[in-house]
């Protein structure tokens, strides 16, 4: 065989270098410029119900396992195209690329037309993108404008239009286009746009919605915030342009083009803070096999508590303006309504009205709780002990005033009233949320400690070990304030809060962690008894409006400069926690007594009228004793007192004891005033 010719190489080599070259880029192309697909996208759609019914949609990865991934984008559920209704279709082809079945990806006429437009206004490189072109720019390059981005989104048009069929483009085109904002995250594709800005599903958009959606691709912000007239005639520019093209009849269109403008905005009562928190949880916890494209969560909504939740934050925030002489708008509240022995979510409210304002301050605001915080203080002296043993809740703390030096500067707290009382049971300082008291106690625990035990009891934001940690200075959420008091409430047990129910859904969710004892059922009783009496004779004794005092408990708390209210309160099956304030953080003027309670009044009362609550049962090693309300001795010879709870062994001496202890003392006395009188006088030697 005889060797090729010199001069052959020559022009054979680069040849093949040509066509290696064209190969790799070739397979560079088909593996980096793919489109996605409803069986290779990785993403699948889990539907919300409650009482059976869809609540809300959310899209996951179907082969994502990891538990604490972060959350899709609820518009990630994909559609396939035959079931995308054909007027939709037929409406975002007439307004974004009228000639898209027919160009080979880019269209030279509206290309050719845009280059003349541009360069009379000075090379401002914009226009003429065929949809093509856009999911070309969407799936793989940045919005700058410049013509080599224009020149690469040309040639991935090409590319994408040569390797798919029109159907496929349309599908993915649809799936993934942007359409405004729900929150942090975008919207993205028709099906979640319909929702978003209609409140309602595909299948039930009319003809003048569809050709108003197809004008919101454009500018989805202006889809409804324009002028009247003017949404009203780029909706009308794609109807007719559906009649000229054939898509929709005549007749279609002119009842559409009859039909006025109207955002179906989304009702007051479809709970969406509730839906922004379990749409976050589920994209988070479903686990679904990599060929599974959908499934079915139902969540632990209680929709007739979540719509009294809604309509009490309304109407109480409105009211309490007027009383204040504070502007309308200006205050904004929170609500958390949960099993504590579950951790189900039964209603969550994030403000006042989801259309002015998305933020979540039930989950994402964080406030100084404030005396609310106390009953922390508290339980890590019944639990670990302070200076002085481990007290009770007649044990008695000075209500002098104290000085404790930190940070090379002196701290000296203040009750509200700026009077001191003495000696006080801790029943005492807590009714009436005494700050001298709790502040004491906290230094007499240790600092550290009470930190530890707000981290154990679910607070997870920063809780810093200073002296002012008894007075709630430290900022926490709505929702671990009230995940700490269902700890209390469920005996000691911390449950993690849930807005899926597990029990009740087919689909595989990954655990949340299993409920872990934070302090023994002996002291958590015996901070419920004490919280029953806040609400019976303390800060919140008004719930006595609603008959609430004598089957609930819990505590108030008002920040530093009257700037938060707070009050959490609970039966043993549910606990309502409520926040109110303003975004800004500006003095309210509110205490949690006046602020919150209505609300969470109002809240509970349905909760209890829908169900009777179970009553406070005492754990064993629990001794329910009278006694006397001011000293904390045992109430003898029916004097008046009250009943304590108390650890088996701490409870003061039987009336008996005390008896026979009196008698001595009495015998003792006698006989040392008898010694004194018979005892002779006189001067010594």
């Amino acid at each position: 065989m005889r060797a090729p010719n010199p001069a052959t190489w020559i022009w054979l080599a680069p040849l093949i270098a040509v066509v290696v070259a064209l190969a790799g880029v070739f397979m560079w192309a088909w593996t980096t410029f793919r489109l996605p697909e409803a069986a290779t996208s990785g993403r699948a759609y889990v539907q919300l119900l409650v009482d059976g019914a869809e609540l809300a949609v959310v899209g996951v990865e179907a082969d994502a396992s990891d538990p604490h991934r972060p959350p899709a984008s609820p518009a990630d559920d994909w559609t396939p195209l035959d079931r995308i209704p054909t007027a939709l279709v037929a409406a975002v082809i007439a307004a974004e690329d009228r000639r898209f079945m027919r160009h080979i990806g880019v269209d030279m006429l509206a290309m050719g037309h845009a280059l003349w437009q541009n360069a009379r206004q000075g090379g401002s490189i914009r226009g003429a993108s065929t949809i093509t072109q856009q999911l070309a720019r969407t799936l793989f390059l940045t919005r700058e404008r410049t013509w080599g981005r224009k020149a690469r989104e040309v040639a991935i048009a090409l590319w994408l239009e040569r390797r798919y069929s029109k159907r496929a483009i349309l599908e993915a085109y649809l799936n993934t286009v942007y359409l405004g904002q729900a929150g942090d995250r975008p919207v993205l594709g028709v099906a979640a746009g319909a929702r978003h800005l209609f409140g309602r599903d595909l299948d039930a958009l009319s003809l003048e919605d569809a050709a108003l959606l197809a004008t919101a691709i454009r500018a989805p912000s202006r889809a409804f915030a324009d002028v009247a007239w003017r949404v009203r005639a780029r909706r009308d520019v794609v109807l007719q342009a559906m009649a000229a093209d054939g898509s929709a009849t005549t007749q279609a269109v002119g009842v559409a083009l009859a039909s006025p403008v109207r955002a179906a905005a989304p009702p007051r009562a479809r709970a969406p803070w509730f839906i922004q928190v379990a749409q976050e949880e589920a994209a988070r916890r479903v686990a679904l096999a990599p060929a599974a494209r959908s499934a079915r969560v139902a969540t632990t909504l209680d929709r007739r508590l979540q719509r009294v939740a809604e309509t009490a934050v309304r109407a109480e925030l409105a009211q309490l303006e007027r009383r204040q002489g504070l502007a309308a708008g200006t205050l904004q509240a929170a609500v958390v309504a949960m099993e504590p022995g579950t951790g189900h979510i039964r209603a969550l409210v994030g403000g006042r009205d989801y259309r002015d304002s998305e933020f979540n301050r039930a989950v994402r605001a964080r406030r100084q709780p404030g005396s609310l915080f106390k009953p922390l203080v508290y339980l890590a002296a019944f639990e670990w002990g302070a200076a002085g043993g481990r007290p009770t809740a007649v044990s008695l703390v000075e209500d002098e005033p104290l000085h404790v030096w930190s940070a090379g500067r002196e701290w000296s707290p203040q009750n509200i009233d700026r009077q001191f009382r003495g000696p006080v049971t801790i029943r005492t300082a807590l009714e009436a949320s005494l700050n001298v008291p709790a502040a004491r106690m906290a230094q007499q625990v240790g600092l550290t400690r009470v930190a530890r035990l707000a981290r154990a009891f679910g607070i997870e934001s920063p809780v810093s070990a200073v002296p002012s940690i008894a007075l709630g200075t430290s900022d926490a959420t709505l929702l671990e304030m009230t995940a700490a008091f269902a700890a209390i409430a469920n005996g000691g047990y911390r449950v993690h809060p849930t807005t899926l129910d597990e029990g009740a859904t087919a689909a595989t969710l990954h655990p949340v962690p299993a409920p872990k004892r934070v302090v023994s059922a002996e002291s958590a009783f015996i901070m419920t008894h004490l919280l029953r009496g806040v609400m019976s004779r303390g800060t919140g004794r008004a719930s006595a409006r609603w008959k609430l005092s004598e089957v609930t408990a819990g505590k108030t708390g008002t920040s530093d400069g009257m700037r938060d209210a707070w009050l959490v309160g609970y039966t043993p099956d549910l606990v309502v926690g409520v926040w109110v304030g303003a975004d800004d953080g500006r003095s309210v003027g509110l205490t949690g007594s006046e602020g919150a309670l209505p609300i969470w009044a109002i809240v509970m009362e349905a909760a209890v009228r829908q169900a009777a609550p179970r009553p406070f049962t005492p754990p064993y090693g629990i001794i329910m004793t009278a006694v006397d309300r001011s000293t904390g001795r045992r109430a003898c010879d029916g004097a008046p007192g009250i009943t304590e709870a108390f650890r088996e062994g701490s409870e003061p001496p039987a009336c008996e004891m005390l008896a026979n202890l009196a008698q001595t003392t009495d015998s003792a006395l006698e006989g040392l005033r008898f010694s004194l009188e018979t005892t002779p006088t006189g001067g010594g030697r």
